[in-house]
C-alpha cells in the first residue's frame, strides 16, 4: 500500500509540475501574441509556484515580458507597472544565474566586479554541458540586454531633457550595468552618465566615467576631448581635489595645443580665484597667443593687470579689444569705465594733496579729470547701445553727465534709470 500511495504522489507531483510549466509556457504564448497583460498575470503566478520559480526559463520569459511592458506605447499594458525595465533587469540576472548547471554559479553576483570577472571565466570555457541552454543564454547576452540597455538609455535622456539629473543618471547607470553584462563598451553611454553625474553633484561618479572616455580616447574631434578634460576638472574642483584638477588641466593643455584655451581659461580663473595673478597672468597670456584675435581674452587681460596695477598695460589691451571688435559691450564697457575710474582717481588724489585754497591748482586737476571722464563717454554710450538696461553703464553716464553739465543727457538717463528699478 505504502509504495502504491508513493507512486500515486510521485505521479501527483509529475502532473504538478508539468501543469506550472504549462504556465511558463502559456505566458510565452500570451507574450508573442502580444497580450502582455495576460502574459504578466501567467508568469507572475509561474514565479510563485514551488516548482517552477527557480526554472531559469520563467525569469528569461519574465524579463521579456516586462521589457516589452516597459517599451510599450500602448496605455493598457503601461499602467500594468511603473518600474517595468527595473523588474525586467533583474529576471534576466536571476534567469542567467539559474542557467548554470554547476550550484556555486547560481549565486554569482553580476553587479559586481568579481562576480562579472567570474562570469567572464566561465563563459571563456564554454563548456555547453555548464548550461541547461546555451540558446537562451545567448539570446539575454546579444539580444536581450543589449535591447534593454537602449531602452534605459531613452529613459535617461528623457529625465536629462527635463532636468531631473537625479534620475538620468540612475537610467545611464543601469544601462552601462548591461552593457557590461553584454560585453559591451558604449562610450557615448559613459558620456551621457558622466553628464548626468556632474549636473546631479555625484562627482565621483563623473569622475570614474570621465577617466574612462579619457583613456578610450573618446571624442570625434580635440574639441570634444577637450571638453571631456574639462569636465574632469571641474569634477575634481567640486570634490575638493584641486591638485588632481591641476594635473588634468595641464595634461590636456599639453596634448591638445590647437584646441586647448577652454583648459587654459579654466586654469587662469582658478588662479584668479585664489588670488595668484602671476599664474593667472601665465594663463591668459597663452590664451591670447592661441587667439590673438579674440576681443574677450584681452578684456580679461586688462582687468588681470589692473588688479596687478599696471594700468598703462590694461589700457592697451582695452583699446586692442575695442579694435577687434568695435560691437563688443565687454570691450567697450572695460574701457570707459578705465577713462571715468581715472578721472575719479584725479578728483580724490586733488583733494586728498592740494589745499582747498588753491582754486587755480584745483581748477587744473578738475580740468584733467573733465578730459577723462570726457574720453570715457564715447565707450559707455556704445555700452549703453548695445546694452539699454545695464543698471551699471546708466549709473557710470548718469555721473559724467552730471559731472560735464550735460543737463538733458543726465535727465534722459535718470529718468532711464528710474524706469528700471521701479
Amino acid at each position: 500500500m505504502r509504495k502504491l500511495m508513493f507512486l500515486i504522489a510521485t505521479i501527483a507531483l509529475s502532473f504538478s509540475l508539468s501543469a506550472q510549466k504549462s504556465v511558463v509556457t502559456s505566458a510565452w504564448s500570451y507574450l508573442k501574441d502580444g497580450f502582455l497583460d495576460d502574459a504578466k498575470k501567467s508568469i507572475d503566478r509561474a514565479e510563485q509556484h514551488q516548482s517552477t520559480k527557480d526554472w531559469y526559463k520563467t525569469h528569461y520569459f519574465k524579463g521579456m515580458i516586462y521589457q516589452d511592458i516597459g517599451i510599450s506605447e500602448n496605455p493598457r499594458y503601461k499602467s500594468l507597472c511603473t518600474n517595468c525595465l527595473d523588474i525586467s533587469y533583474d529576471a534576466y540576472i536571476k534567469a542567467i544565474q539559474l542557467n548554470f548547471v554547476n550550484p556555486e554559479y547560481k549565486n554569482l553576483d553580476l553587479t559586481t566586479e568579481v562576480g562579472l570577472m567570474k562570469f567572464v571565466g566561465v563563459l571563456q570555457k564554454f563548456d555547453e554541458r555548464d548550461y541547461e541552454s546555451t540558446e537562451s543564454l545567448m539570446d539575454m547576452i546579444t539580444n536581450r540586454l543589449p535591447a534593454l540597455s537602449n531602452a534605459f538609455i531613452n529613459e535617461g535622456v528623457t529625465k536629462f531633457q527635463e532636468a531631473d539629473y537625479e534620475n538620468a543618471y540612475a537610467k545611464f547607470e543601469k544601462a552601462t550595468m548591461i552593457a557590461t553584462l553584454s560585453f559591451k563598451v558604449d562610450t557615448q553611454l559613459y558620456y551621457f552618465a558622466s553628464l548626468a553625474a556632474l549636473k546631479a553633484g555625484k562627482f565621483e561618479e563623473a569622475i570614474g566615467y570621465n577617466e574612462m572616455l579619457i583613456q578610450l580616447g573618446f571624442g570625434a574631434n580635440d574639441d570634444e576631448k577637450v571638453a571631456i578634460y574639462q569636465s574632469q576638472a571641474v569634477a575634481y574642483r567640486e570634490t575638493g581635489d584641486t591638485a588632481k584638477m591641476l594635473k588634468v588641466l595641464e595634461k590636456g593643455i599639453d596634448a591638445f595645443p590647437q584646441a586647448n584655451f577652454p583648459l587654459v581659461i579654466e586654469t587662469f580663473n582658478y588662479y584668479v580665484n585664489i588670488g595668484k595673478s602671476d599664474k593667472a597672468f601665465e594663463y591668459i597670456n597663452l590664451a591670447i597667443e592661441k587667439n590673438p584675435s579674440d576681443a574677450q581674452f584681452y578684456v580679461i587681460r586688462g582687468t588681470l593687470l589692473e588688479e596687478m596695477k599696471r594700468k598703462d598695460e590694461a589700457k592697451l589691451d582695452y583699446v586692442k579689444a575695442v579694435e577687434l571688435q568695435s560691437d563688443n559691450f565687454d570691450a567697450n564697457y572695460s574701457l570707459g569705465a578705465f577713462y571715468y575710474n581715472s578721472g575719479v582717481d584725479t578728483l580724490d588724489w586733488a583733494d586728498k594733496n592740494i589745499p582747498i585754497n588753491k582754486f587755480s591748482e584745483l581748477g587744473k586737476y578738475q580740468e584733467i579729470s573733465n578730459q577723462l571722464f570726457e574720453e570715457a563717454l564715447p565707450y559707455l554710450e556704445k555700452a549703453y547701445a548695445i546694452q539699454e538696461k545695464n543698471v551699471a553703464v546708466l549709473s557710470t553716464l548718469k555721473t559724467i553727465y552730471y559731472r560735464l553739465g550735460k543737463q538733458d543727457k543726465y535727465t534722459e538717463v535718470d529718468e532711464k534709470l528710474k524706469s528700471l528699478v521701479e
